[in-house]
């Protein structure tokens, strides 16, 4: 398959370290996160709602499905005094409870589930978590105590005052009641937003010996009405994020946690019209997601829901689902992800190229390019030094940024039923010394190295 356009090249040459492998990229790493709200009297999370089951499959066999957001703190366990104010549509019940969980036991699926921290009480929290560990405990990733406590001030969930220092004390109740409940009930936080130095680094602290997982949450843009809310500037560096996983990785390593980033998503605010649902939200998060896996999270969770402009997985009216740009970038992380990472360089870097080796467990490399500029062509050399022959090529590609449909992985879209087959994996011939691929403007390829780390 012959790939050109009007674009100038850019050469870089690759060179591949397969003998030093470094940080294992967690199996579970990929991960999705849906609004609590999405529970009461939901034929969502259903064992028998099988084109979902199918979407998720796809994305991982082994992931995390995470239940928050905003709606987290408005929704009330059934044997709470609190739902008799409540609609109907805000009381979770055992029922939804069991169906969530039968849902993620089938596509073998962990959970983080949200626990109403602003509006509940902790004997509530400890009766719901009493529930959750005797019908589900084998699929409990962790129970999270609020959601961005941070903003419940702003939220008008707290007084203006409300600072760290109640909200770590409120927590502490939480927590307590809980494990006097379930003795061992794994519990995360502080799932905070961008106030990470005042409240995830001293949480990691004050409250390390006491929770299992650190959690944050990261959004690179917003709101959607800012102007410069652009695709060029969701695909260009992000220093916030390198600052923000710097913070958490030392934070969570000084107490012997792990982190992840359990709600996150291009644009906050539920996503912004041609930035969140087109193609160049797939280049940014796969990119996005080996940034974080360099950086040792243990994973992330993409938020969306219904048919929101950022939603992986979109739900039509009639039930029906289909992909979102944003999910072929996810699908293309999965594909490359499935081992080690190896230590690269590059020649030169003049464009916004990233590229990532990973040795997979069948000692096969993959090595992802992905070119974010969007008029230059990168035309990667990638050194071998003979010890392969044959090189293949998948590739992630749009007509454009801005497409919102024809988005192909391998020449093939994902199916209405969540099926995907590659259609096509390109032989990449030897050019002297180097084998040449050319990775055109906006687009990804997914370059495949047998054994190149191993033997038969």
């Amino acid at each position: 398959m012959e790939l050109s356009n009007s674009n100038t090249s850019v050469q870089a040459i690759v060179t591949i370290n397969a003998n030093q492998p470094g940080i294992t990229i967690p199996f579970d790493f990929i991960g999705l996160s849906y609004e609590a709200a999405t529970l009461p009297r939901s034929i969502f999370f259903r064992t028998d709602n099988i084109l979902l089951r199918n979407f998720v499959k796809q994305l991982s066999s082994k992931g995390v499905l995470r239940i928050g957001g905003n709606s987290v703190d408005n929704t009330f366990w059934i044997d709470s005094s609190k739902a008799i104010s409540a609609t109907q549509k805000q009381i979770i019940t055992k029922n939804d409870i069991d169906n969530l969980f039968d849902f993620a036991r089938i596509v073998d699926w962990k959970v983080i589930l949200g626990i109403n921290l602003a509006q509940s009480e902790p004997k509530f929290a400890a009766l719901q978590a009493e529930y959750v560990a005797l019908v589900a405990a084998d699929r409990l990733l962790s129970f999270a105590i609020g959601n961005e406590p941070d903003l419940y001030s702003s939220n008008g969930l707290r007084p203006s005052t409300y600072s760290y220092n109640e909200f770590r004390q409120e927590f502490t109740t939480y927590l307590n009641a809980i494990r006097n409940s379930v003795a061992d009930a794994p519990i995360s936080g502080p799932s905070t937003t961008a106030v990470y130095g005042t409240w995830a680094v001293p949480f990691a602290k004050d409250m390390g010996s006491g929770i299992s997982l650190l959690t944050q949450h990261h959004y690179p843009k917003g709101p959607p009405n800012n102007p410069s809310v652009t695709i060029s500037n969701l695909l260009s560096p992000d220093q916030r994020l390198d600052y923000l996983l710097q913070n958490l990785r030392i934070a969570a390593q000084q107490q012997g946690l792990k982190y992840r980033i359990t709600e996150s998503n291009s644009v906050f605010s539920g996503g912004k019209e041609g930035v969140s649902n087109v193609f160049a939200a797939a280049l940014w998060a796969t990119d996005f997601m080996f940034i974080l896996a360099q950086n040792g999270a243990m994973g992330v969770n993409f938020h969306g829901g219904g048919l929101g402009l950022y939603t992986p997985i979109a739900e039509e009216i009639n039930k029906n689902f289909f992909a979102r740009p944003l999910y072929y970038g996810i699908l293309l992380f999965k594909l490359a992800s499935q081992g080690r990472f190896l230590p690269i360089t590059i020649s030169q870097n003049t464009l916004n190229l990233k590229v990532y080796a990973v040795l997979g467990w069948n000692n096969n490399v993959m090595l992802t390019l992905i070119n974010k500029d969007e008029t230059q062509n990168a035309q990667v050399l990638i050194d071998l030094q003979d010890r392969i022959t044959v090189v293949s090529a998948l590739r992630l590609s749009a007509p454009s940024l801005s497409s919102t449909s024809n988005i192909t992985l391998g020449g093939s879209s994902v199916n209405s039923d969540g099926s995907w087959t590659p259609g096509s994996f390109e032989n990449i011939q030897k050019s002297g010394n180097y084998y040449s691929v050319l990775v055109p403007a906006a687009s990804a390829a997914l370059i495949t190295l047998p054994k190149l780390g191993g033997t038969e």
